[in-house]
């Protein structure tokens, strides 16, 4: 009536989803499988080299606990997508920048041991890739936040599946965040777009 569309597509970064201000999703595979339905809270475009992709933050008020979707359009442009929760905050720590991020092999508090995803063959510690971020929220509609970063991705194998670790260094801060997550076919989750 106002000329006010709260359900029209978020095109101010990128938005593979194709997600509204009002949309959400829900799964029904793995840990969020019967979990009820999550809503997107923020959309974070992720720029690494020649690769645009984006990490929603999604949000579920009954688990109280946020987990990250990342999505790709592939060569195909289907979508490939991954489901993430943070393990971990490491304020800037100059050990872990040098002796753990980047290193070939990276062991969790747990005793779990990863292997680094790109250039796995090469022993020597690696730098992270850079990219840029610009950070969505949903809600006020506005790019909170631009800021560089670096990445080092892991995966390992468990159960015939593979499990990936993400390692994420804010430059502007020095702050790591650790994700943890596995890849989830499309056909696995639902995204509702909203009224």
């Amino acid at each position: 009536m106002f000329g006010f569309n709260k359900s029209s597509v978020i095109t101010k970064v990128y938005n593979p989803l194709q997600i509204t201000p009002n949309s959400m999703v829900e799964f029904n595979v793995g840990e969020l499988k019967n979990k009820g339905i999550f809503k997107f809270m923020k959309v974070i475009e992720m720029n690494v080299g020649e690769k645009s992709y984006s990490r929603y933050v999604i949000y579920s008020k009954s688990e109280n606990t946020e987990y990250v979707l990342e999505v790709f359009k592939d060569n195909n442009d289907s979508l490939e997508t991954y489901l993430y929760s943070m393990v971990d905050t490491i304020p800037f720590d100059e050990d872990f920048l040098f002796n753990v991020a980047g290193q070939r092999y990276l062991t969790s508090p747990e005793g779990d041991e990863y292997e680094r995803c790109y250039m796995p063959e090469e022993e020597d510690r690696i730098d992270g890739i850079s990219g840029r971020i610009r950070v969505y929220d949903v809600q006020s509609e506005d790019v909170e936040r631009e800021i560089r970063v670096k990445l080092w991705d892991y995966s390992r194998s468990v159960d015939g599946r593979d499990e990936y670790l993400n390692v994420e260094m804010l430059e502007d801060t020095g702050m790591f965040r650790i994700f943890v997550g596995e890849m989830i076919e499309d056909i696995f989750y639902k995204v509702y777009q909203g009224e």
